[in-house]
């Protein structure tokens, strides 16, 4: 696969979200993605939300641009199989619960004296030691322990986002730290041990602004509200737009042109001051708005320079005028699963050729062609075909 990290290799022995998106980026930029997934079922995303043919559309989405080989990593036989993969890997990345690598004698310690430049990257949810570390961790539990749950919610009832942000923002740290490791490896020659918590990458993601009111330490500070209650969605005829009315200025002429005096009483003067009575400010602009459309609102703030978007309903965004434009999202067959839409990675890189290069696997796809490449003696490989049509027949038997 063409792309800046084509030459190299990265064996994936992860599941659900965070190890599998991080590797769906590396893979989107080239490098060759090995996903080692356990007999029987494999990861258990790929059973996850909405599926078609065994598939879940989230696995299908962040485990593109992979091969699949099945290893069970209780087995001596095939931990010698994973240790001869290593000996030609750039990047192994785990997401175990902390120790469970040691015990199985694949930890960085035991690896690196196979291959000394390897680089190792663990994904905990809360580190590899201390009070929390052998939790079983889901991103809502991360939420919660950052405080972003509570910063969510409304009059003391907090609430978790819509999204396993977490998951996702530790995903996108580790992509960035692996491929940090790689160029520093090109000037040291040397491998290291990476280990990455959801914990830590969700404080370094939220705090410059979620925690902006608890950044500056003393009794002087001046505080000025938090940053979310700045931007508010409002409710027009026939739908909701999101206005940022931060400015004073951008205010005045939005009154002006609803012909509103709103901007000139004291207690919606001035950005803190429409901060501190939120609620009565939101009920007057949605006052202004009531025989508005949206499509008007819209036309008419872009007019005058005032930020403002229509909120989309998760149905159609793929209709907006500038995803549409941008060509964000694409549209292809699953030679399995069917027609898909999802977007294409937000960069664009010289000389990378067509995407996706491959579509998500199946369970084992790719473990004859994987292991053909280790010249592993056939009587070896047909071993583990036979096992893994063996566990597919179990595991279809168990299906309803």
């Amino acid at each position: 696969m063409s792309g800046p990290l084509s030459d190299y290799r990265i064996l994936e022995l992860t599941s659900t979200v965070s190890g599998p998106m991080a590797t769906m980026v590396l893979g989107d930029q080239g490098a060759d993605i090995i996903k080692i997934e356990p007999p029987l079922m494999g990861d258990m995303a790929r059973y996850l939300g909405s599926s078609r043919a065994g598939m879940g559309a989230m696995f299908a989405v962040i485990n593109r641009n992979k091969r699949s080989i099945v290893l069970d990593l209780k087995d001596a036989a095939d931990i010698k199989i994973l240790k001869k993969l290593v000996e030609s890997t750039d990047v192994l990345l785990e997401n175990y619960r902390p120790g469970v690598v040691k015990k199985l004698g694949i930890d960085y310690d035991e690896l690196k004296k196979i291959n000394p430049g390897l680089i190792y990257a663990s994904i905990s949810g809360y580190g590899q030691s201390g009070p929390y570390k052998n939790r079983k961790v889901y991103d809502p539990l991360i939420q919660a322990s950052t405080g972003t749950s509570n910063a969510q919610g409304k009059e003391g009832e907090p609430a978790n986002m819509a999204s396993i942000v977490f998951d996702k923002v530790t995903a996108l740290t580790t992509a960035q730290v692996i491929t940090a490791a790689l160029l520093q490896r090109e000037k040291t020659g040397k491998g290291q041990y990476l280990p990455i918590s959801m914990l830590g990458s969700a404080l370094y993601y939220s705090w410059p602004d979620v925690m902006w009111s608890r950044t500056l330490q003393g009794n002087d500070v001046e505080h000025r509200g938090e940053l979310a209650d700045y931007f508010q969605i409002f409710k027009a005829s026939d739908g909701h737009v999101s206005i940022i009315l931060i400015s004073d200025d951008d205010l005045e002429v939005f009154c002006i042109w609803l012909g509103s005096t709103l901007h000139q009483l004291s207690q919606f003067k001035t950005a803190l001051d429409r901060l501190q009575n939120l609620d009565i400010f939101k009920h007057e602009v949605e006052k202004l708005l009531a025989d508005r459309s949206v499509e008007e609102v819209c036309e008419t703030l872009d007019s005058m320079n005032i930020p403002v978007a229509r909120v989309n309903s998760l149905d159609n965004v793929h209709e907006d005028a500038q995803v549409l434009h941008e060509g964000t999202l694409i549209e292809t067959t699953h030679p399995v699963l069917g027609d898909m839409r999802y977007p294409r990675p937000p960069f664009n890189m010289t000389d990378q050729d067509q995407f996706p290069k491959r579509h998500a696997p199946f369970l084992g796809d790719h473990t004859r062609e994987v292991l053909s490449e280790l010249n592993l003696e056939e009587s070896e490989i047909k071993r583990l075909e036979e096992r893994d049509n063996a566990n597919r027949e179990v595991f279809q038997s168990l299906m309803p």
